[in-house]
Formats: structure tokens, sequence, C-alpha cells
């Protein structure tokens, strides 16, 4: 374990630089904070190219070539959250490229420009729950490896299969027997009549816009959640949730 002491270190100054989106894609690499998180990121596989360690911290660190040791000032000058465990890595990001396996799965999420870092990681740890198969990303998504994303996912980031692709992935999806369903408030029916008992694709759009017309055109129904108070809209983060847990009765049911 190497002891770090100036603030000026170039190993501090690189996880600084992390926060920042171009600088996480040129080097393929993102920041992780919290003794669960970064010990089931290296249990699911996630290289851990290096560690940082408080001197107070006392819990468990995985296993790493590269650990280093902060005074508790100088870590408190790199952590990402108020209350922090004293243990932060950094990790190669994996990758999301679209996979054939994809195909075999009966329970698929596409998002459609989810913006906002809380919303994208509750969704994230909501499809964990649910048991969703993949989630694919529109190019119009907030980052993944975001911190604020891969904190509120709360380690789920880990666990669901992921990709980006475009809407034309809808094309490939259909021809390979999945129904779409798009949530929508325009000619749509209520989701209670929504049939999520075969290969399902539920489309969630962006929090302001919602899905876009192009990607509504490819969907095979659009579906909506009652409401029967004043509010206009829900949070995109909490329809996903309530329109997944529907497809997961149904499933159970059947």
């Amino acid at each position: 374990m190497i002891e770090i002491t100036s603030n000026k270190n170039k190993i501090i100054t690189h996880i600084r630089k992390l926060e920042s989106s171009s600088y996480r894609k040129k080097t393929g690499e993102f920041i992780i904070e919290g003794e669960r998180l970064v010990n089931d990121a290296a249990a699911n596989g996630v290289t851990l190219c290096l560690l940082v360690v408080s001197n107070s911290y006392k819990g468990s660190i995985p296993s790493c070539d590269n650990v280093y040791k902060l005074t508790d000032k100088l870590f408190d000058e790199i952590k990402l959250t108020v209350n922090s465990q004293g243990i932060l890595a950094v990790c190669r990001m994996f990758d999301l490229d679209f996979e054939e396996s994809f195909l075999s799965k009966d329970f698929l999420v596409y998002l459609d420009g989810i913006q906002d870092p809380g919303n994208m990681g509750t969704i994230i740890r909501t499809c964990d729950a649910a048991g969703v198969g993949g989630i694919i990303l529109s190019p119009y998504c907030a980052d993944v490896f975001n911190p604020k994303v891969v904190r509120s996912t709360m380690a789920s980031l880990f666990n669901v299969d992921m990709a980006v692709c475009d809407k034309e992935i809808l094309h490939t999806l259909k021809e390979n027997g999945f129904t779409v369903y798009a949530t929508s408030l325009n000619e749509s029916i209520s989701y209670y009549d929504g049939d999520f008992t075969g290969k399902t694709v539920i489309v969630i759009g962006n929090e302001a816009n919602g899905v876009r017309d192009e990607v509504l055109k490819l969907s095979d129904y659009n579906i909506k959640i009652p409401m029967v108070g004043k509010a206009e809209s829900l949070n995109a983060a909490v329809a996903t949730g309530i329109t997944l847990y529907e497809v997961l009765r149904q499933r159970r049911d059947k």
C-alpha cells in the first residue's frame, strides 16, 4: 500500500478529473465509492484500476494491484459523498455493446433519453429488482458511468446487462418476437390492459418530452398509467417502477 500525502499527486489529479464526462470517455475509466459498491464491483468482475482508502478506513479491501492510502483530510478533498466510508476505486468501463444474448431474453427496457442522473440510477436499480433481462439506452441518455448514476444504482449497475443503441434496435427486437410497449398519454391503452406475458420491451421516455415520435411509431402499443388526482404526470423513475412491477405480476400469475 502506497501512501499519498500531497494533493498535487498525479493519482489525486486523475481521480478529480474523472468527474468530467469527457475525461471518463478519454480514459475509459470511472469512479465508484463506498465499501459495498467497491466490493460488489470486484465480485462482478469489474476491473479495479486503483484503490484509495483513508487512514481511518477499517473495512474490507478487495484485491487490487494499486492501493493507495491517504490522510483523512486528503481523502475528504476527493470524496464524492458527504458521509464517505473512506474507500474509493477507479474502475475500467465495461462495454455497452448490444450482444446477441439480448435476443434470447424475454423482458427488456428501452430508455429513450433519460437525462437526470438520479432517475437513471433509480431506473437501473428498479430494473434489477424487477428481474429485467437487459436495459437498452438511447444515445441521448445520461452517462451511466456518471458518479451520481453509479451511486444511485446501489451496485445494480453491475447486475443488469446494458447496451447503447439507437431506435433501429427496436426493429431487430420486433423481428425476434418482442412486443414493444411505449409509455405515452396519446392514443394509449391502460397499462392494466397490456399483455406482458410474452417477450416484452417497455419504452420509457425523456423526463420532459416523453418518448420521441419516431420511437412511438415503432411501438406496437402505447400504454399509460391511470391518474385520478390532479397531477399531470409521474416522475420517470416512478412510472418505470409501476410499469415494471405490472409486468412482473403478470408473469408470475400466468
